[in-house]
């Protein structure tokens, strides 16, 4: 049987995830692993960390993985926006590519973030896409700075975390499943038009060029091209992993440093199984292949040392691996890991 997964926005309320576990056991939908979107904000950390405390003991949950959008606080230009929908697309893909049941919740988290999920489930569909409303009295209850009281103090813990669901309905929170216009079928219709290969249906043209993504002369625009490049990008990955990601690091004077790096990128790809640390490299900074399935990372960490990370990934065809060779490279590139 397919495993249920909840992939959600995380803000500073931890109780929006608990709720949408306990309110998806109420119809009877058993969540096994939790995928979480987070910033680098310290209090969205601290909600994290909170969960991953109290899933495990409360729920029996322990698969509980973040994944780290690259902003501080909010998605505040369009080169963020589209680098956000990039990694829920990638998510969300990935995730059913290897046969998870995703249920998708954007309570949690900044607004931006939610709308950007939302259209990455237009894109990639999932079982449910939905919000969670709870009473105003309750909603201050539930954040984080008033949870971290109560951190020693289980019961009262259990109390926001988790209100009861026996209660009027004015009184207990409601999941708010919301409609979703699937674009699947009319995927490989939209890239090839955005990336200006085909000329689209009528239809299709009218849809993209009221949205901004095609010009009135059917050329795509700025927006359209960089959708066009997301949709590229995730095309062909390699499908998630079925357990943890797992870390093998040589113990060295650099090994913390480089153990945080792999933890990074097992946070932010989800097809790769293993991290090892291999020999030192020199020479040429580069990403390359090695069939069946690893892809050897040579590149600076900063401007000080080499490294040399050996992934395991789930890719089962040269494509499949050749993709994800692509993402990691360009995500090295973006966070200032190349010489």
């Amino acid at each position: 049987m397919s495993k249920n997964l909840l992939l959600a926005t995380l803000g500073t309320s931890p109780a929006v995830v608990t709720e949408a576990v306990d309110l998806l056991r109420e119809e009877d939908i058993t969540i096994s692993g939790i995928y979480v979107f987070v910033t680098k904000d310290r209090d969205v950390w601290d909600s994290f960390t909170l969960l991953a405390e109290h899933l495990p003991q409360h729920d029996g949950i322990t698969w509980i993985h973040p994944v780290e959008v690259g902003v501080y606080d909010d998605i505040d230009s369009t080169d963020a926006a589209v680098e956000f929908l990039a990694l829920a697309s990638q998510q969300l893909k990935t995730l059913r590519d290897a046969g998870y049941r995703v249920y998708v919740s954007i309570a949690g988290g900044r607004k931006a973030m939610a709308a950007l999920l939302a259209l990455a489930v237009q894109f990639y569909g999932a079982e449910r896409l939905f919000h969670i409303w709870v009473p105003p009295w309750l909603e201050a209850e539930g954040e984080i700075d008033k949870l971290r009281d109560y951190r020693n103090w289980p019961e009262k813990l259990n109390e926001f975390l988790h209100p009861r669901l026996d209660m009027d309905a004015e009184d207990r929170p409601h999941l708010i499943t919301l409609p979703v216009i699937g674009l699947f079928p009319f995927m490989d219709d939209i890239r090839t038009a955005l990336t200006g290969q085909a000329e689209p249906a009528r239809e299709i043209r009218r849809l993209l060029r009221d949205n901004g993504l095609l010009a009135p002369d059917g050329k795509p625009t700025e927006l359209g091209q960089r959708i066009a490049e997301v949709l590229e990008s995730v095309e062909g990955l390699p499908p998630a992993r079925q357990a943890e990601c797992q870390i093998h690091i040589a113990k060295h004077h650099y090994s913390d440093r480089l153990e945080r790096f792999a933890r990074q990128l097992c946070s932010r790809f989800p097809f790769i199984t293993e991290i090892r640390s291999g020999e030192w490299g020199s020479g040429q900074a580069k990403v390359k292949i090695e069939a069946p399935n690893v892809i050897r990372v040579f590149k600076p960490l900063g401007t000080d040392f080499p490294l040399q990370l050996i992934l395991t990934t789930t890719a089962k065809t040269t494509g499949e691996l050749e993709a994800a060779r692509r993402n990691i490279e360009e995500f090295l590139f973006k966070n200032g890991f190349h010489s």
